[in-house]
């Protein structure tokens, strides 16, 4: 399983976040942007948590 700080990058890990309710921050520029919460859903260019998206090119995904 995901340990606490580890970076979710691929599809397959965004999906297990889904599957298994992992609680996830977002992360910008080395700064955390939001502390996140579960991921509602997910495309090829953004995340969705708690109502807010966040482009995946950007942003970086870390298991809280």
């Amino acid at each position: 399983m995901y340990q606490s700080g580890s970076n979710l990058r691929t599809s397959a890990d965004l999906d297990n976040a889904i599957l298994f309710r992992l609680n996830v921050s977002v992360w910008q520029d080395g700064q955390i942007v939001d502390y996140g919460g579960y991921l509602e859903s997910f495309s090829d260019y953004s995340v969705k948590i708690n109502g807010a998206r966040y482009f995946r090119a950007l942003c970086e995904f870390r298991v809280r």
